[in-house]
């Protein structure tokens, strides 16, 4: 085996790893008014783009819980974020994060 393939090898795993990056997990449960404000998001087709990463958006999913954030759209817009809708984030010229 050549050098220059072993030094390859570990830069693609890393990347690899980075490609699916998920935010941390939603730890609240959704009171009754979180619930119905998801429901008229959803009637609204209301979606939120976001990243791993902000903590913006992450507050926002903690403050609607679980349940009713499992009605929501969201759109990973991170490039290296788990299930990344980048391109659908681009197209509707995102400015930041998040964006509803």
């Amino acid at each position: 085996m050549s050098s220059a393939l072993l030094a390859s090898t570990p830069t693609t795993h890393v990347q690899e790893e980075q490609s699916s990056r998920s935010p941390p997990p939603i730890t609240t449960e959704s009171s009754q008014r979180a619930l119905l404000l998801s429901q008229d998001l959803q009637a609204l087709n209301a979606k939120m783009y976001g990243a791993y990463w902000c903590s913006h958006c992450y507050d926002q999913k903690q403050s609607l819980g679980k349940g009713a954030f499992d009605n929501i759209q969201y759109y990973e817009c991170a490039p290296e974020g788990k299930d990344s809708k980048r391109d659908v984030c681009k197209e509707r010229d995102v400015p930041g994060y998040p964006t509803w």
